[in-house]
């Protein structure tokens, strides 16, 4: 760990060990604390658990401690004193740590809070959206988690890859297929698609779902009223309403493409046997199969790339399902594998792993704190197709052949599989390898009186929330500066939007729903986006206003003597140390909160010291080289949230 911060406590740690190892006592653990009152220090020793070691007085030893301080040649640890019943509290030297601060930031300047790296490798598995509709609000906070986390872990100085996987095999990318093909075929994603295709796309498969569901529940409802069943009729006929009303609300949109698709639906013997064999097919890779389902595939991700291209999301590598596990046999050989553990059985063609008998074999219940009987995990079908985790398992053992650690940005509902895929690598004897991977999970975004439904067509896309938050954000800009001209209104609102969205995404801790709310979202007041943004202009727009003259000139550091200065001296040193336990503890959500209460100290400074009126030049010089140090470290931290740092708002 570096910087200024990590200094200071360097020397404190020394210093006690020193202290300690005169005294004849042990020196070997020495851990510190920040103290809860921040005038008694900046970090603090207690000597409780050293005194009872010892069987000594805490406050006799705190006190002989401070005492061995005094007159030592140390350069940024200032004051220390022996207080209550036994502690030993250290304050900054101001002067030497505002130096070695400012000095700090302004060499290092965008690489300011970055580390060296260790040489480990982490794959992050986010995002992966099924290719069959638009990214939605709920996969856009996997984006952001996982692009966020991996900028973090890259800035702590892990060798970090960015890895999307295509679901491409499956029953719902089959059955949007399907629906497809209704239409012509890929051909008409290109001719019958109005705006992005990944919207055309999920069109397609809810129009499809739709059309299904509706044949199926009329001939089950049929049958039931033949069988005299007429209850189980009656809540069979509810649910065929609620699909009716689903098919008001596609053919609104475009009722030309719904009906094509509803009428080939309706002309198919057995629509659902035809979406098995295609998915068949595709397995098998057949060629008219495999040039249908990736057409379909191609345009849904040519729609993600350009939405996360205007959040500033890339990937390293694009895996698809078929390449990775499916056509090079691995999901088969798994299956093989596991088969010959003793952990699997036969039923009526099914080969089904018992995860059971795996977790009780390897002691696995409390380790993964398993409460409940974990369900079998069906491995391959009757007709020789696998599925879904199957595959997980070959794609997991491909990834661990790039990487040392795997982390896989899934949501909380895929607990039982990630668990399930857990206790296969354990069946296989790779255990030391489940330990390395990491099933990163988050809650919902819940979006006001709205229930979505990917089956349905009832989602809000990514896209559509993106071009609400610029809208307001550009009446906000025009409301607060109307002296812009119209294109920098516009080009601020972009990156003003995007940003708030972004980080109402990322500053949630991921266990924690979302409740989407624009009066939280667009704030330009406290916690959002736009606020930290706001502080970064602001301390941007001093810079503009002094000139160039200061960078080179006298400075007086000892002037930076307040209250309000101090504390964003020492909040400014801890951005290091703040990154580092981001990447260790796996919470980016610590950049944002961290973000946030730097641009609330920025504005409590800008509000209470005079900077350019400040009496003395070299008062005035040191002040400006604190504002630039904060605008360098908001900018870094707004990078790492993925947010962009306007120099005018």
């Amino acid at each position: 760990m570096s910087g200024p911060f990590a200094e200071f406590r360097d020397e404190c740690t020394r210093l006690v060990k020193a202290a300690l190892e005169r005294e004849g006592m042990p020196a070997e653990d020495v851990r510190l604390a920040t103290p809860s009152d921040p005038s008694l220090g900046e970090l603090s020793f207690s000597t409780f658990a050293l005194a009872k070691k010892v069987r000594g007085d805490p406050r006799a030893i705190a006190s002989r401690i401070a005492a061995a301080a005094h007159g030592g040649a140390w350069r940024l640890v200032g004051k220390v004193e022996a207080a209550g019943a036994g502690y030993v509290n250290f304050y900054i030297e101001p002067k030497a740590f505002a130096e070695e601060l400012i000095r700090s930031v302004s060499t290092e300047g965008s690489g300011y809070g970055t580390s060296r790296g260790d040489g480990e490798k982490v794959l992050v598995e986010h995002t992966s959206v099924n290719p069959i509709h638009p990214i939605h609000i709920g996969g856009a906070r996997n984006a952001v988690i996982g692009d966020c986390l991996s900028r973090v872990l890259k800035a702590a100085g892990k060798d970090v890859r960015r890895h999307f996987y295509i679901d491409d095999v499956g029953l719902q990318v089959s059955q949007a297929a399907y629906g497809l093909s209704m239409l012509g075929g890929e051909e008409a994603v290109r001719s019958a698609a109005k705006g992005k295709r990944d919207h055309f796309i999920g069109f397609v498969y809810a129009s499809t779902s739709c059309a299904m569901n509706i044949r199926a529940l009329k001939g089950e409802i049929e049958r039931l009223k033949a069988e005299g069943k007429d209850e189980e009729a009656r809540l069979k006929i509810r649910e065929l309403d609620d699909w009716v009303s689903v098919s008001a609300e596609l053919r609104e949109k475009d009722a030309e493409t719904f009906d094509r698709i509803l009428g080939g639906v309706n002309a198919s013997a057995d629509p659902e046997g035809e979406v098995a064999e295609l998915l068949k097919r595709y397995e098998s890779k057949d060629p008219a199969a495999v040039s249908l389902i990736r057409g379909l595939c191609d345009a849904a991700l040519e729609g993600f790339r350009e939405t996360l291209g205007r959040v500033g999301i890339v990937f390293d590598s694009w895996d698809w399902e078929s390449e990775t596990a499916s056509w090079n046999g691995g999901a088969k050989e798994v299956v093989e594998r596991l088969s010959r553990t003793g952990f699997t059985k036969l039923e009526d063609g099914t080969v089904v792993l018992d995860c059971e008998a795996v977790v009780e074999r390897f002691g696995l219940r409390e380790k993964y704190g398993i409460k409940t009987e974990v369900p079998p995990l069906t491995l391959m079908r009757s007709d020789g197709t696998t599925l879904y985790t199957t595959r997980d398992i070959a794609y997991t053992l491909w990834k661990f052949g790039r990487a040392d650690r795997v982390i896989n940005v899934i949501s909380i509902e895929q607990k039982l599989p990630q668990l399930q895929l857990k206790i296969a690598l354990h069946a296989l004897g790779m255990g030391d390898d489940a330990e390395r991977l990491m099933h990163y999970s988050y809650e919902l975004v819940h979006l006001p009186g709205y229930k979505m439904s990917g089956r349905r067509g009832r989602y809000v896309t990514f896209d559509e929330v993106l071009e609400e938050a610029v809208q307001r954000a550009y009446r906000e800009v025009t409301e607060r500066s109307p002296h812009l001209s119209e294109e920098e209104r516009r080009r601020i609102s972009e990156v003003v939007g995007v940003g708030a969205v972004r980080y109402a995404l990322a500053a949630v801790a991921p266990q924690k729903p979302i409740t989407f709310t624009w009066d939280r979202v667009i704030n330009f007041e406290q916690n959002s986006a736009p606020f930290i943004q706001y502080a970064h202009a602001r301390a941007c727009n001093i810079l503009v206003k002094a000139g160039e003259g200061w960078r080179g000139a006298a400075v007086d550091y000892s002037a930076l003597c307040s209250k309000h200065e101090r504390e964003l001296v020492i909040m400014l040193s801890k951005f290091p140390e703040v990154v580092e336990e981001a990447a260790r503890s796996l919470r980016p959500e610590e950049i944002a909160e961290y973000a946030n209460e730097l641009a609330s100290k920025f504005n409590l400074f800008y509000d209470n010291v005079p900077v350019l009126k400040a009496e003395g030049e070299g008062a005035k010089n040191a002040r400006l080289r604190l504002v630039d140090s904060t605008r360098i470290v908001l900018s870094n931290a707004l990078a790492l949230l993925g947010v962009k740092a306007p120099e005018r708002m």
